[in-house]
């Protein structure tokens, strides 16, 4: 039965389980050995299930003072140099395990039609181990193998579940389609990943790489063909519908620019026809319902060309006029109100009002207004 002076690990599996010559089942260990720890590296000692100690980087002689608890657990029938039986596992702490994974197809209910679609999900992950300690009393626990292989299918196979149950949880509570997932995979892989990394924190180990690369939908099954002609059906007809909203409501706009035109078109051609009352104009006083454009109009009209009045006219007499008898305009000059009157919108018995007369008169009284009340209105540009 060998002795081992020196124990050391050269290989970057994420758990090593070392045994001398490859010898499971020759574990023996010689007290005052040198036990070589590498700077990516920690060693952890258990005897009889339970841990001794956890060795850091740098190269340490194993003694029963740099190992507390190893003298209550064995004897030493030989002295301080006697052998002793012990499990040995160098863990690797720098970023391992990059690779990918995939998840067998697995049922999300179409939150549409309330039908199950079979879907799988693949990506990549890399773990790297927190906490020494957590990590190897949980693989001791579960009685693991502890090469390689068998640890990468146990924590690939710990993640699919994982993300399988992450997926679907995130799908239900927020009613995503799984049509829709393979669309946002990187929100999915955002929103799984701190759910996920908690599983995998119950092992010392987190989460160093994680991406959901795809989320596609079992293409063969008779159920998703289903569902995809009917959900291509309905965004057909919804682009139908909003091409037809949309010509409508460019139709509406034509109809309301060319009424717009015909209106400004038969009110440009009845605007000046004020001879005994007639046009619209007339018409509108006579029917009282004039009075409101009209002040609105003069208003503009006069505050427009007031702010514009020269320094010289500025002195000219200011005038006011009512149409209903209760609003008065004003003030404006007499050019303005000379204005207004050949344009209709005042009338030989308008009442008007300026600096210096003691009551309202009709503008046919109006001693300024006689210059231009009885002239007849201008000649139309097309005669």
């Amino acid at each position: 039965m060998a002795i081992i002076d020196v124990i050391f690990h050269e290989g970057d599996e994420f758990v090593y389980k070392w045994s001398p010559n490859n010898n499971a089942k020759n574990s023996q260990v010689k007290l005052g050995s040198q036990l070589v720890v590498k700077e990516s590296q920690e060693a952890v000692f258990f005897k009889e299930g339970k841990l001794l100690d956890i060795f850091g980087p740098g190269t340490h002689t194993l003694e029963t003072n740099n190992i507390p608890l190893l003298s209550k657990i064995i004897n030493l029938p030989f002295g301080s140099q006697s052998p002793f039986f012990a499990e040995v596992y160098f863990v690797n702490k720098s970023v391992v395990f990059n690779s990918k994974f995939g998840i067998f197809p697995f049922s999300l209910l179409d939150p549409e039609f309330k039908i199950p679609v079979s879907v799988s999900a693949r990506g990549s992950f890399a773990l790297k181990v927190v906490d020494t300690r957590i990590l190897i009393t949980s693989l001791t626990g579960t009685s693991l193998k502890t090469d390689k292989e068998n640890l990468r299918d146990y924590f690939r196979g710990l993640l699919s579940q994982a993300v399988k149950n992450s997926i679907t949880d995130l799908s239900r509570k927020n009613s995503i389609s799984p049509f829709a997932l393979e669309i946002i995979c990187d929100e999915v892989s955002k929103s799984v990943r701190p759910i996920v990394n908690e599983v995998f924190n119950e092992y010392g180990l987190e989460l160093a790489l994680f991406n959901i690369e795809g989320i596609p939908v079992d293409a063969s099954d008779p159920k998703v063909q289903t569902l995809l002609n009917e959900y291509q059906r309905i965004m057909s007809e919804d682009v139908q519908e909003r091409l037809r909203l949309k010509r409508r409501a460019e139709n509406i706009e034509v109809f309301k620019i060319e009424r717009s035109y015909d209106t400004s078109e038969k009110l440009a051609e009845n605007l000046g026809n004020t001879e005994s009352g007639s046009g619209i104009i007339g018409a509108m006083i006579g029917m009282g319902v004039a009075s409101p454009i009209a002040s609105g109009l003069s208003n503009n009209l006069s505050q427009n060309l007031s702010n514009n009045v020269s320094p010289e006219l500025s002195s000219e007499a200011q005038f006011f006029y009512s149409i209903d008898g209760k609003n008065k305009i004003g003030p404006i000059s007499l050019t303005i109100l000379k204005q207004q009157y050949k344009a209709g919108m005042i009338s030989e018995n308008t009442l008007v009002w300026k600096s210096g007369l003691s009551k309202w008169v009709t503008l046919n009284s109006l001693d300024d207004a006689g210059s231009f009340i009885n002239e007849g209105p201008p000649d139309l540009p097309n005669n």
